[in-house]
């Protein structure tokens, strides 16, 4: 069974309550899979803290930033903690599958994990959430080592088969996709009618009580790594919204491949069948036919990345809603979201968490995405697809198409 170290040592409890519980959540599925955790720690004396107790009753040393489902998958991973010494060149053995280096600060730290790693065979994985700004996704991507090439091809499979039937019951319907800009508000507030379309929504707008209820949608889209599948708090209410989301039996929901797993943890045996992960990969163009070929083209942004994609393989007959952009001189923050002040207010805890996920470039992603736009409608409309927009935008692309 496979071994993981957490590298390096410890200096203090709290940092390693921080580290422990990073790792229950970000392999509660494949916890089965793991042997035992190994942790140096270089606190001081002997570490006095009873592991298999402290999982025990998890939420008392739970950070109140973090999702407290997570507690509950504690007892997962009883007996499975060990901790050690600061010395762990001649204590790790055999079945060292992952060195998870969550302090990547000091150079020569990196570089004694991936001498350790060259010498037990070991995957290195940089899981700083100070420093790297994919710490969730690289956690991740490296949690599924631990699944058989055969598990892995009946998750795609199970995925392309539910797909086969959304397109059977769906295909050739018009579909109204809605961004949450700060012109969804609007649309929400003055119940502006899309008429008899398929409705799609996407992130934060599944956990909007007045939109789900205005709008009604039948696809749900989501797939940040750090806001919809991470540890912290916010990410936990949204995955509980996206729960009580799912409870109507119409809907489905649709996401990046690997994030199916973490999904059906948190939502109702019934609504498993419905959740729909669909992989991406670097290409050159935007692939607008999902029954041809199940993955999209990898972008930064949920609605180039899946929902225009989806809705392209479902119809020809698209209008786009809520999809507000930023002047270009504004590309230095974040996004503007439908009801702000709430949305902000609760992603703060994001920032304490995975600090160094906002250690990003904006104007670039903004650019990125303005590009990844226009190319993608350019394409869907040389292949028949009428696209309109429905709400005024300063994505370039969007506005050209905006329709009052």
């Amino acid at each position: 069974m496979p071994k993981l170290l957490l590298y390096p040592a410890f200096p203090d409890q709290e940092t390693l309550f921080n580290q422990i519980f990073r790792v229950i959540w970000h392999f509660a599925p494949m916890a089965t899979r793991i042997d035992q955790v190994i942790i140096p720690w270089a606190g001081g004396g002997t570490i006095s803290v009873d592991m298999d107790a402290a999982l025990q009753d998890a939420g008392t040393v739970l950070s109140k930033d973090f999702d407290p489902y997570i507690a509950t998958l504690a007892k997962s991973y009883l007996g499975k903690f060990q901790i050690v010494g600061p010395g762990v060149e001649d204590l790790v053995g055999d079945d060292l599958a992952g060195i998870l280096v969550w302090n990547t600060s000091q150079a020569p730290t990196v570089r004694f994990a991936q001498e350790l790693g060259r010498k037990y065979e070991s995957q290195v994985v940089l899981v700083d959430p100070t420093r790297r700004q994919q710490e969730t996704l690289e956690s991740i991507r490296f949690a599924y080592t631990l699944w058989t090439p055969g598990e892995l091809n009946d998750l795609v499979a199970a995925s392309y088969s539910a797909f086969c039937g959304v397109l059977e019951r769906w295909r050739g319907k018009k579909i109204s996709a809605f961004g949450n800009g700060l012109s969804l508000g609007r649309v929400v507030r003055e119940k502006i009618d899309p008429g008899p379309t398929l409705r799609a929504v996407c992130n934060s707008t599944i956990g909007d009580s007045a939109a789900l209820e205005f709008l009604s949608p039948n696809l749900l889209f989501c797939g940040d790594p750090v806001q919809h599948c991470g540890v912290s708090l916010y990410a936990g209410e949204f995955r509980r919204g996206l729960a009580d989301a799912m409870k109507d039996p119409d809907r489905i929901l649709l996401t990046q491949l690997g994030y199916v797993p973490y999904f059906r943890l948190t939502t109702a045996p019934e609504c498993h069948d419905r959740i729909i992960g669909i992989g991406n990969d670097r290409r050159a163009t935007f692939n607008l036919n999902l029954a041809e070929e199940f993955l999209t083209a990898a972008t930064a942004n949920i609605f180039t990345m899946l929902v225009l994609p989806v809705a392209c393989s479902l119809s020809h007959e698209i209008d786009i809603y809520g999809c507000d952009g930023m002047p270009f001189t504004a590309a230095t923050k974040p996004w503007s979201h439908s009801d702000e002040d709430d949305y902000m207010s609760k992603m703060s805890v994001t920032h304490r968490v995975h600090s160094g996920f906002w250690k990003r470039n904006y104007e670039e992603e903004y650019w990125s995405y303005c590009r990844d736009m226009a190319d993608l409608l350019s394409l869907a409309e040389s292949s028949g697809r009428k696209v309109q927009v429905k709400t005024p935008s300063f994505v370039p692309a969007l506005a050209q198409r905006f329709r009052a």
